[in-house]
């Protein structure tokens, strides 16, 4: 049996309307790049988030420069987890900002009471990653000590779409959002990204920053206030992006459907801990996370491809502390992120998965960690329980 990382899912309902509204386009009824459908996938996805308003962009990493060049963080540092995808530092440091790096907690996400400690004069900002689609109780405690702080808390919800926690969306926790639509996110418009913010002056400063930083001023188009760039959403995008996000209800269903076949067979495994979503939260499973902490990762991921199965990458495998770009990093000691970083894996999990498909990497996968069992003498060595509470 194969079974890939991950699948894009379009129905032919999907298919047939994608192909009208494009054909529009096509024969000139429309505009090739933002025009009405970006619009509209701009309206439903801001209701869908519950804020006010949605700004379409050309990728999640678009969407988070947007974010630190509209609250102005040049100059001033701003704390993110180390444990993350690079572009979260690269928004940062491409709207002049000075990353910080704060250690995780032992669902992967940031450490609330390290970031405090982290906090200086400088800084402006913390951005909160929801990784793998969980949203952490420790987002809670940001949004208190932003506020004591006065500071700006981003969340970076490229792959939390859909996910809640005591009924906030993700998106809706700070001061604004940045999600993805790559194609490997639970909703995918191939490539693609979104702002979610309820501040009507964030919106003015990022649609005129996507287009050049341009200002319409009577009969000058091209009047420009600020430096901005071209990352504007094509419409074909934000048609897709219509059709994904009127899915996205079912396409998180489904994988919550899935993981409870993963938490069935794998639970009592004394070499697994699984990584849960927390009590009041519903999660999109962008990744099922397992951590194994007494073995040597790399023979298990290539005895799960010697049996056709593609484990679904990391999130992730080198924390952005121990990166070669990051030099002045490369010293810092973020124990908890360097364990799980090191010892998690991601398995597959997609809409149109099948139960067998499921079964069959939760039996593959405990058979490998019989058979490539290594001690792990790392130092740090995470606390997650073997049965935590189960998934909501």
């Amino acid at each position: 049996m194969r079974v890939p990382a991950t699948k894009p899912y379009f129905s032919k309902e999907d298919i047939r309307v994608i192909t009208k509204e494009f054909k529009k386009i096509l024969e000139g009824k429309s505009f090739l790049s933002s025009y009405i459908h970006t619009e509209e996938f701009e309206k439903k996805f801001a209701k869908f988030s519950g804020t006010r308003f949605a700004v379409g962009c050309n990728s999640g990493t678009s969407a988070l420069e947007l974010i630190c060049r509209s609250i102005g963080v040049a100059g001033k540092e701003v704390i993110l987890p180390s444990n993350t995808f690079i572009a979260t530092a690269n928004a940062i440091l491409n709207a002049g900002g000075i990353p910080v790096f704060a250690d995780c907690t032992d669902n992967l996400c940031m450490d609330a009471s390290d970031v405090k400690k982290k906090i200086t004069e400088k800084t402006v900002a913390v951005i909160h990653v929801h990784i793998g689609g969980l949203i952490s109780k420790d987002i809670l405690s940001l949004q208190k000590i932003c506020k004591e702080r006065k500071l700006h808390l981003v969340e970076d919800s490229a792959q939390a779409h859909g996910s809640s926690l005591n009924g906030t969306k993700a998106g809706a926790f700070g001061v604004a959002s940045g999600f993805s639509f790559f194609s490997t996110k639970v909703m995918t418009t191939g490539e693609g990204g979104m702002v979610t913010t309820s501040d009507q002056s964030f919106v003015e400063k990022m649609k005129s920053m996507r287009e050049f930083g341009k200002v319409k001023t009577g009969i000058y188009i091209n009047y420009h206030t600020s430096i901005g760039y071209n990352w504007r959403m094509p419409e074909i995008s934000a048609i897709l992006g219509i059709r994904q996000l009127a899915s996205l209800p079912k396409f998180i269903k489904r994988r919550n459907e899935i993981a409870k076949i993963y938490d069935a067979l794998l639970a009592e495994s004394p070499d697994i801990r699984i990584v849960r979503p927390e009590a009041g939260s519903i999660n999109n499973y962008y990744k099922y996370i397992v951590v194994l902490p007494n073995h040597d990762r790399s023979l298990v991921h290539k005895a799960l491809q010697e049996k056709g199965i593609q484990p679904s990458g990391y999130v992730y495998e080198l924390p952005l502390h121990k990166q070669p770009v990051f030099p002045f990093a490369n010293k810092l000691s973020l124990p908890k992120t360097e364990f799980l970083c090191a010892h998690h894996m991601c398995l597959p999990i997609f809409y149109g998965m099948t139960d067998a498909q499921a079964r069959y990497v939760a039996k593959t996968l405990t058979e490998a960690l019989t058979q490539n069992k290594v001690q792990v003498t790392g130092k740090a060595q995470s606390t997650i329980p073997k049965n935590p509470h189960k998934t909501q």
